[in-house]
């Protein structure tokens, strides 16, 4: 068995908690923002931005050839957030597979904590993720290299078992797309830290991440692993 031909994931739009955060690095508070950390994350919607992005990724997906009819599956995160960003990637005929697997991190008590409270209310936790992102386990929530990477892992042997030789989509989540990078690109946490702090490898809200076992130079040439990887960000490609 071997993983798909070609492999595609895309982060979801800018969404309302992107909103909040980027109003709060700006010391400028939003006034949705107690309304958008009472509810759960997974009921987050994408802001108008975001409709945008997600409408970008759609026409660069179509107009390189990816259509919804030719990927063999096309997986969401069961997020509102991701699911009306494969509405607009995929158009209306697109049929989704609805996965937890690839939803997002568990930020627990962290996700409906204020980030100027953060650290006053969790300096443990708050220490280790400025110490170490990648093992960082977050009060009540999931750390990237066990609990996020375990579903990762899950989710490729379906890729193996099921998918192999084909053209598959995924719509989900920038954390689960940086622990697939870190699978998927063999990565040492040393590598995956290095990645993580490079601003040309930001995972803006709907990038485009492509793996692939064809050439580009050779579409006959098709490889028993991945072998190759591009990142677009359709909504600027500068």
């Amino acid at each position: 068995m071997s993983m798909p031909n070609e492999l595609i994931f895309v982060r979801h739009g800018q969404s309302e908690p992107n909103v909040i955060h980027d109003s709060e690095r700006s010391k400028l508070p939003h006034a949705a923002l107690q309304a958008v950390y009472e509810r759960h994350d997974w009921q987050q919607r994408l802001s108008q931005l975001g409709v945008d992005q997600a409408q970008s990724a759609g026409v660069w997906l179509q107009s390189h050839g990816y259509t919804h009819d030719v990927f063999s599956r096309c997986y969401a995160s069961p997020f509102l957030r991701a699911r009306e960003t494969a509405y607009y990637v995929g158009g209306p005929d697109a049929q989704w597979h609805l996965d937890d697997r690839i939803k997002e991190r568990d930020w627990g008590e962290f996700r409906s904590t204020p980030k100027e409270f953060r650290e006053q209310m969790f300096p443990f936790s708050h220490r280790a993720y400025k110490t170490n992102k990648w093992y960082a386990r977050l009060n009540g929530g999931e750390s990237l290299a066990d609990n996020v990477l375990m579903r990762a892992r899950d989710f490729v042997g379906t890729l193996h078992r099921e998918l192999a030789g084909s053209k598959v989509l995924v719509v989900c989540h920038g954390e689960f797309m940086l622990t697939m990078r870190y699978l998927l690109e063999r990565m040492l946490p040393e590598e995956w830290l290095a990645m993580d702090e490079d601003a040309a490898q930001d995972m803006k809200n709907c990038t485009i991440l492509h793996y692939t076992r064809v050439n580009p130079d050779d579409r006959g040439d098709v490889r028993p692993h991945i072998s190759w990887v591009r990142m677009i960000y359709p909504y600027d490609e500068t």
